[in-house]
């Protein structure tokens, strides 16, 4: 029996990594690389993972900066197993790889690549030990980075507090992270246009605000940014005609913050209100999320799932009945009906 229980949560703990994919996953943070006595810190590097099954997938480390610039590679194949309370666990082992530099192949021989991806925090982390091309020393990789999640949908803008448009796709990054033993969160709002508003065709561009952290009052994610120091794109377009098209700072003694509200581990809303530079009027953005991740899984047996009042989907959003076997979403939580 508890073999049986094993081999599901393993199963699951698969389903998970596979619903967040869309192509591969994403983590940013910190990494260093050693070469002989030298240390080079990197505070943001960008690491992709893709699954290939339950068993192994294919690793996209950075370019990295060493005694010389190593490029961007792939390690095809990482073997990893499915462990309990949602581990995934690369075990020592070796790999290679190839790139080319200036029309020359170059080889990297890995020595050894360990690491771990913990879903109960989303980070994860690696050691990577490898030689390149003919370089006499090896190098040592590390880095801890944390899930970026995306999330797509339609935004209602309201300019003003009188005019409201809308954009009917965007997607918007998250990062959770540990800071210090404190949760916090980095969000990137993403470049979106606007058509026909008073002030003509408007493209607004992205910019990422750091370190939200949860605030019991707001119920969510929050930060008041107006004193970060960040700025972004702003192009109108009127009658053919740009009357705007610079970056812009914003507004340091308006409302500018942005909230991040989660159901779960689905975002459930994102309220962005800011002003720029200085307009005379300020803009507050409206995300609301869709429930259709399965980063959370109730196994529950059919008989004390209680669906006969509530609406039910699969996870492409259809709706279903009760005879339906696997993955069903019920008042925004996932459950597993067998």
């Amino acid at each position: 029996m508890k073999r049986i229980f094993t081999l599901l949560f393993a199963v699951l703990t698969a389903t998970t990594i596979m619903a967040q994919m869309h192509g591969p996953m994403k983590f940013v943070g910190a990494s260093k690389m050693s070469v002989s006595t030298m240390n080079i810190d990197n505070p943001s590097d960008t690491i992709l993972f893709a699954m290939n099954g339950m068993e192994s997938g294919n690793i996209t480390l950075p370019a990295m900066k060493g005694m010389q610039t190593i490029p961007s590679f792939t390690i095809s194949g990482a073997k990893f197993t499915l462990g309990e309370n949602h581990v995934v666990t690369f075990a020592d082992q070796t790999f290679s790889a190839k790139v080319t530099v200036d029309g020359e192949e170059k080889n990297i021989t890995g020595t050894s690549l360990s690491g771990t991806y913990n879903m109960a925090d989303n980070s994860l982390m690696l050691t990577v030990v490898f030689q390149y091309g003919k370089m006499p020393f090896s190098m040592t990789y590390t880095v801890k980075g944390y899930y970026v999640k995306a999330v797509s949908n339609p935004i209602a803008v309201t300019v003003g507090g009188q005019f409201t448009y809308n954009n009917d796709n965007v997607t918007y990054e998250l990062r959770r992270y540990k800071d210090g033993g404190t949760d916090k969160l980095d969000v990137t709002v993403p470049s979106y246009s606007l058509a026909n508003t008073v002030m003509g065709d408007l493209t607004l561009g992205t910019y990422t605000v750091k370190g939200l952290v949860y605030d019991e009052a707001q119920g969510g994610y929050y930060r008041d940014y107006k004193n970060d120091g960040l700025s972004f794109h702003f192009t109108a377009v009127q009658g053919g005609k740009t009357t705007m098209d610079k970056d812009y700072d914003f507004a340091t003694d308006k409302d500018n913050n942005i909230l991040v509200k989660y159901e779960g581990n689905n975002v459930s809303s994102i309220v962005n209100t800011f002003q720029v530079g200085t307009m005379p009027f300020g803009i507050v953005s409206v995300f609301s999320g869709a429930t259709t991740s399965i980063d959370d899984i109730t196994t529950t047996p059919s008989h004390n799932l209680n669906t006969t009042s509530s609406q039910q989907y699969n996870l492409a959003g259809q709706r279903v009945d009760n005879n339906y076997k696997g993955i069903v979403i019920v008042n925004g939580k996932k459950y597993l009906r067998k």
